[in-house]
């Protein structure tokens, strides 16, 4: 939850805890996630078209907290996404 949900959920308890929402590509077909965490939902996005999978979607976990290793993850995902998606996008321009 961010603070503007916790501002709103009217219910100061509900937010005791600072969540963390992490962002993974699914698949309805697949059991596991294709790809993440991801710490934006934006970089998720990235990581759904790099798939090219009409049924691939983007879906959120909120979790209480993230280890070194899973930030690490999170941020590597982004940048490789970000990237791939950026090619992407450049070869549909000049081919």
């Amino acid at each position: 939850m961010n603070n503007q949900t916790c501002k709103n959920a009217g219910t100061p308890k509900a937010c005791l805890k600072k969540t963390i929402e992490l962002f993974y590509v699914t698949h309805p077909k697949v059991p596991k996630a294709l790809l993440g965490p991801f710490l934006t939902e934006a970089d998720a996005e990235c990581g759904r078209l790099v798939m090219r999978s009409a049924g691939a979607q983007v879906t959120a976990c909120l979790v209480d907290s993230i280890d070194d290793i899973t930030r690490w993850h999170g941020v590597n995902n982004g940048q490789v996404c970000r990237a791939f998606a950026d090619v992407d996008r450049r070869e549909v321009s000049h081919g």
